[in-house]
């Protein structure tokens, strides 16, 4: 029996893999931890190679949607770049730290972002649509 447990413990400890953290990760290695958000991601940097950006280091700020392509076009005149762009219809909330994260991993500095609700046809529910956009400087 004590065989047993131990080779339990043995095949636990030594079937785990490691996972990528802060010191081992380089630009554009994906983390995978930001769901299904990389399938609905548009990237509009034509294939150039981004920065690598930290989590802490890229900031939200959140619009009005009347707002919202102002605010992008204000922001790209100020020496930012678009990254990429993120368009989600969802009655689940998508989290803005979870875009944080995808953000970090494209290379992006700056979102914008906005959400509102809109009403599908043939739907007894409502959902909500999310717009972000990824910019660079």
């Amino acid at each position: 029996m004590k065989k047993l447990v131990s080779l339990t413990f043995a095949l636990v400890f030594t079937g785990c893999t490691l996972t990528p953290n802060v010191n081992t990760r380089r630009a554009g290695q994906h983390w995978n931890y930001y769901g299904a958000l990389v399938d609905v991601y548009r990237d509009q940097t034509g294939g150039k190679p981004v920065a690598l950006v930290w989590l802490n280091q890229v900031q939200f700020l959140q619009v009005s949607p009347s707002s919202f392509a102002k605010t992008v076009k204000s922001i790209a005149g100020q020496g930012y770049r678009k990254i990429g762009f993120l368009s989600v219809q969802s009655k689940y909330f998508v989290d803005p730290y979870e875009v944080k994260k995808l953000a970090a991993d494209k290379g992006a500095r700056l979102i914008v972002g906005t959400w509102f609700e809109t009403a599908l046809r043939r739907s007894t529910y409502r959902v909500n649509e999310y717009w972000y956009q990824l910019l660079d400087k």
